[in-house]
């Protein structure tokens, strides 16, 4: 069931929809996020495909995908947790309506890791799939779980999709987009008919618990039960709750804790004799680290330590596993918002203990973890001035904002206002796309922006004692231009020759072979496609194919003309040619 070596699962794949169907609308939360690995999202709920090296260097294909699916998945993210990309790309201006930060009142963290998404076949089915991680939309390569359910709707009505629905209801108060607020309403209208299933007969049932709305804590997951037999795996731990979780096990309960290294110092001797206490060997965490060489302070992602959050019990032969985002710790079930998976696992023979036997592997020498008998000593590491910029941050995203654009002709300029700013903390802020930072006051004013600059993401700079930290927030702002998106197409689609070759791929059968077989003949060195005059008949050839079979990618070239609008970039014969024959077609339908 949760063999390293064997059972591995692709976030790409677990988005893909199913043969035959395509994403009608997707929900998803994250607590950190990448906008490099968001930007894989689309790849994979509209075009099927993991996002890797092949197509990363091919913006055309990175373009398509978001205009594909930019309107067709939203997601949440704790507020002042996006990491700032080391290149940054005018595409990301193209996410700022899929993203919404979440910043809860009571300064805890917005931590669940899930996607809902609906999905829909050329005959009107519905097919929906429930995912359920511990895992951030970042390119971490610490361990994580994953489950996936799916579900089909029918007309025989079920209450066991509730807490779901009231989870995404409370997603709905920080979502901004009218559209998408719409999408997710429909989605939990529709969760009362659907029957979500898991495909291993061997989980009989199943329950959603989400942590920390209003109905929805600790009390209902029934995690704080006795027990005969318990595993927890999770990465963080507050030496409280596992003392609760240990007070509650029965006579001769056997208990095993998987962890990191370094949050072993928080438990005491007591803890250390009740569990079996086991941490990933210092080989694994630091293995592609050591193999590369590469030891720069800012590249963690090369180091992998477990981050996978797991709880399995047993009382007398009913056996539990609890699959999701919340830590063995305080904050997880006294504040922070969550999302655990309660799954109920029948076999003849099973045993929790077969659990760690996958884990472990039944080859010592093999195993990645190691058994910990006394507790590490670690010096006593001196107050984290990281930690109090990422709370001043944190702060600083639950205070009052807004943005405006001024247009001065030719340049833009933006005022922020703030309401707080917190003290003690030197800030700068800057907009993504652009390098002007200015200190950050209670209004500050940033000059001279191109129009392709603006945007709602912002960059934070966070200083104090000559230690930085920085992260994009969002601010909502006002008075940006509508072409704003139209400057972002045209920054990749910067010719008649691309624009031609968009076109052509936007024609072709399979949009991906011929991605691949474009980067193959693209042999010159300033990065333009190689294209023969304007091999405008060819054009015309598919799209008589295309009027007959496929009519929608008529309406994608009409999309990207009316995106554009730029004489420079769309040739005259094109547009006089697809006029003619969107002309001939209407009349033909009559």
């Amino acid at each position: 069931m949760i063999r390293p070596a064997e059972d591995r699962l692709n976030y790409s794949s677990l988005l893909n929809p199913p043969l035959g169907y395509e994403v009608e609308f997707a929900i998803g939360t994250t607590y950190s996020l990448d906008l490099e690995a968001l930007v894989g999202v689309p790849m994979a709920l509209s075009l099927s495909e993991e996002m890797d090296s092949t197509f990363i260097e091919n913006p055309i294909f990175i373009l398509e995908g978001l205009r594909r699916s930019a309107d067709k998945f939203i997601l949440f993210s704790e507020a002042g947790q996006i990491k700032v990309p080391q290149n940054a790309n005018f595409i990301f201006s193209l996410l700022e309506d899929s993203v919404h930060e979440v910043a809860l009142k009571n300064n805890k963290s917005f931590h669940p890791k899930i996607w809902i998404i609906k999905y829909v076949n050329d005959k009107d089915e519905k097919l929906y799939r429930l995912l359920v991680l511990s895992r951030n939309l970042t390119f971490d390569r610490s361990w994580d779980m994953a489950v996936a359910l799916e579900g089909n709707r029918n007309n025989k009505k079920t209450l066991k999709n509730r807490p779901l629905s009231e989870f995404i209801t409370f997603l709905l108060t920080y979502a901004k987009n009218d559209k998408k607020k719409k999408d997710m309403k429909e989605i939990i209208s529709e969760l009362d008919y659907v029957h979500f299933k898991s495909l291993d007969k061997n989980f009989t049932d199943f329950d959603f618990c989400p942590i920390g709305i209003n109905g929805h804590g600790k009390a209902e997951t029934d995690l704080f039960n006795t027990y005969h037999n318990m595993i927890i795996i999770s990465p963080f731990l507050s030496k409280e709750t596992v003392e609760e979780l240990n007070d509650l096990s029965l006579a001769n309960a056997s208990k095993t804790l998987i962890t990191r290294k370094t949050e072993i110092v928080k438990l005491d001797r007591g803890l250390l004799k009740d569990f079996d206490v086991y941490a990933l060997k210092d080989l694994i965490v630091d293995g592609e680290e050591t193999i590369s060489g590469d030891n720069e302070k800012n590249d963690i992602y090369r180091r992998q330590d477990i981050h996978a959050k797991m709880y399995a019990k047993t009382k007398y032969n009913e056996h539990h596993i609890y699959l999701g985002s919340a830590n063995c710790s305080n904050s997880a079930f006294y504040g922070n918002v969550e999302f655990m998976l309660k799954l109920k696992y029948q076999k003849w023979g099973f045993r929790i203990t077969d659990l760690l036997v996958d884990l472990f592997g039944e080859d010592e020498k093999e195993n990645p973890f190691e058994k910990i008998e006394t507790i590490p000593e670690f010096e006593e590491a001196e107050v984290d001035i990281r930690e109090q910029l990422q709370k001043a941050i944190k702060q600083l995203c639950r205070a009052k904002s807004k943005s405006t654009v001024i247009d001065k002709h030719g340049t833009y300029s933006i005022n922020i206002e703030f309401g707080i700013i917190p003290e003690d903390i030197n800030f700068t802020i800057a907009p993504l796309l652009s390098n002007n930072f200015e200190e950050l006051r209670n209004l500050t004013v940033i000059e001279n922006l191109r129009l392709i600059e603006l945007g709602e993401f912002y960059k934070i700079c966070a200083e104090k004692d000559g230690v930085e930290l920085q992260r994009i927030i969002k601010i909502r702002t006002e008075g940006i231009p509508e072409d704003r998106d139209s400057e972002v197409f045209k920054s990749i689609i910067s010719d008649k020759q691309t624009f031609l070759k968009y076109v052509a791929f936007l024609l072709s059968d399979d949009f991906l072979l011929s991605v691949i077989e474009e980067m193959e003949k693209k042999k010159n060195k300033s990065g333009k496609w190689e294209l023969k005059a304007l091999e405008l008949p060819i054009l015309y050839e598919n799209m008589l194919k295309a009027a007959s079979s496929s009519p929608e990618k008529l309406k994608d070239i009409e999309n990207i003309i009316d995106i554009i609008k730029d004489k420079d970039i769309i040739p005259e014969e094109f547009n006089s040619l697809y006029k003619t024959f969107v002309s001939a077609v209407k009349k033909v339908k009559r």
